[in-house]
């Protein structure tokens, strides 16, 4: 069977993690003995008419598109996963890993990326519903990840609220700063925790600029402004340390909302993109009263959302959803 790996789902540069896996991808599909082909692999600049339109029984990208970002990078996987979806075409989609505040970075040789079919968002089919504890077990051992049941708090324990950048994926164009601010008029009057604001450690320099547009009464935590390397890895590690006295963790679709969720920390989300949201709380007015799922069948599913770079190489990932479709 052909695959189509859409090359141009990742930046031009042809450089990083992302370039890479797609070609990992192709080595795992050629050795499960199918025909793989990098389609556009030499394209730059403007996208071409025609050029995301699959033509193959399978296609593959990298990352994800919204509704509002059409233009560049993220412009081309949304008009891909739409074509495919109207022409019935299944595609596999991968974009990094959760469980980054416990290690699984992209600068591990052991890193494992989410796949799934069209979306790698919670509305993108993992095909892992209803799966056995074993790949869970196996995650939880490799980075010694705290599962812990959920945390009741204290009065004097303070809400985390985790930003993101506009550009990010999951935000679709949503000004952070915008939304803390609406989520903000819904909360304080309802609550008198401390409020802790962190920026994404993408997005440092940008809000720290705009302090003046948070409310007076937040504590907004700044941290390393700059990166090195990966002194980048070593701001996420403080996601757990930051999280650990907390009543809740309120985000719109990070996925350090999946860790928090893992770790028992209460967890408010307000898009119902976000992984978490199967065991997440979703009712901004229960902030001071949240709900505490039942997360066992979840975390179970959450082992089959992720793979490792050599099941990919070779052919483990491309052979399971071939043959959970069908095909």
């Amino acid at each position: 069977m052909k695959v189509e790996i859409f090359r141009r789902t990742v930046k031009d540069r042809r450089r990083g993690n992302s370039y890479d896996l797609l070609y990992q991808l192709a080595e795992g599909i050629r050795a499960a003995g199918d025909e793989a082909v990098i389609v556009n692999e030499n394209r730059s600049g403007p996208t071409g008419p025609g050029e995301m339109e699959p033509t193959a029984p399978m296609a593959a990208m990298f990352g994800y598109g919204g509704d509002k970002q059409m233009h560049h990078t993220k412009g081309r996987r949304r008009e891909l996963a739409n074509r495919c979806r109207e022409k019935k075409i299944p595609l596999i989609t991968f974009d990094g890993g959760v469980l980054s505040s416990f290690g699984n970075v992209s600068t591990s040789p052991d890193h494992h990326f989410r796949v799934s079919l069209y979306t790698p968002m919670n509305d993108g089919n993992f095909l892992s519903d209803n799966s056995p504890p074993d790949r869970w077990e196996m995650l939880k051992n490799k980075f010694n990840v705290k599962h812990e049941s959920w945390r009741k708090s204290s009065e004097e324990d303070p809400i985390l609220f985790v930003l993101q950048p506009s550009d990010n994926w999951s935000m679709n164009e949503l000004d952070p700063i915008e939304w803390f601010n609406s989520v903000y008029k819904k909360l304080r009057p309802i609550t008198k925790r401390r409020f802790l604001v962190r920026p994404h450690p993408n997005h440092v320099d940008s809000i720290s600029k705009r302090q003046s547009e948070f409310p007076k009464d937040i504590e907004l935590q700044i941290g390393k402004k700059h990166f090195i390397g990966d002194e980048k890895k070593y701001y996420r590690f403080h996601f757990q340390e930051a999280i650990t006295n907390c009543h809740a963790v309120v985000t719109h679709n990070s996925t350090a909302s999946v860790d928090s969720c893992v770790r028992g920390i209460p967890t408010f989300v307000t898009s119902d993109l976000a992984l978490c949201w199967p065991v997440a709380n979703t009712d901004l007015t229960k902030i001071e009263d949240p709900i505490y799922p039942d997360r066992t069948q979840w975390l179970h599913d959450l082992g089959y959302k992720m793979w490792s770079i050599k099941e990919i190489k070779n052919g483990t990932v491309y052979k399971r959803f071939k043959n959970k479709l069908g095909l």
